[in-house]
């Protein structure tokens, strides 16, 4: 966009969004970055229904080591073994690793993009994550919190990702995320990369996790349950999640410009 677009854009709606996430692993099928494209394209839906500016994606996020275990988010609930050092889903067999920043130096990143948006006159700033990690996600609403102005400038956190009734979660580069990627560019996702139908998906081997795992609950085998596969994912599942997560963010983002001040 062009200075005298982007001055148009932020008078009629003075929204700026923000979708990041960082350049990680998703399982040999997907692309890297899946996180911030998808976060990137939900921004996109919402901007053009509610109005506002969506800047590039930021390929930046953070994430920490797994712990031995057991429990939630651990080596052992992944299947892996306890003497190997695995930050987020760079797992030992992983062909390219991940581009995570350290968890204050991410903070130092985002916060100083929200300062320059906030002194650009944008009153709402609304960060879309497209990454699910724990700490990730407490490190930018702890920066929506801290930069937040009510109630003439706003900062807010938004999760791409639309609240799941069984409290299960997308997983990670399982069904759901696959799907999302053949919603944004098919031609970029390669299942015949897995292993043949029918053949197990184990974790550790291509880092590709349902979310029971995460959770501390995964499948006996540790493979991925065929349920979760990538290949029972479809084109027009992704269209209609990417529909329904821009129109959820389309909505916060409208409610949000009623409740600014006026004059």
């Amino acid at each position: 966009m062009r200075p005298d677009e982007v001055a148009d854009a932020r008078r009629r709606t003075p929204v700026a969004y923000v979708p990041l996430g960082p350049l990680e692993w998703h399982g040999p099928h997907l692309p890297l970055g899946l996180d911030p494209l998808h976060a990137h394209e939900v921004a996109l839906r919402a901007a053009r229904e509610v109005g506002g500016v969506v800047l590039p994606a930021l390929f930046a996020g953070t994430e920490t080591v797994r712990p031995a275990g057991p429990g939630p988010q651990s080596l052992a609930t992944l299947g892996l073994p306890p003497d190997v050092r695995v930050v987020g889903m760079d797992f030992p067999g992983n062909p390219v690793s991940s581009t995570y920043i350290e968890e204050s130096a991410f903070g130092v990143i985002v916060r100083e993009l929200v300062r320059n948006l906030l002194e650009a006159e944008f009153r709402v700033v609304v960060l879309v994550n497209g990454h699910g990690a724990v700490n990730h996600q407490a490190a930018l609403r702890r920066i929506a919190a801290e930069t937040d102005r009510p109630p003439s400038q706003r900062v807010v956190y938004h999760l791409a990702f639309l609240p799941d009734p069984d409290a299960r979660g997308p997983g990670h580069a399982a069904r759901e995320e696959t799907a999302i990627a053949l919603g944004l560019f098919p031609e970029r996702v390669r299942t015949d990369l897995l292993p043949p139908p029918g053949a197990p998906l184990y974790y550790a081997e291509h880092g590709i996790v349902d979310a029971p795992a995460f959770d501390g609950h995964p499948s006996p085998d540790f493979a991925l349950p065929q349920d979760e596969h990538p290949r029972t994912a479809t084109p027009e599942q992704g269209a209609s999640i990417l529909e329904a997560e821009g129109r959820a963010l389309a909505r916060s983002v409208r409610e949000l410009v009623t409740s600014l001040p006026t004059g």
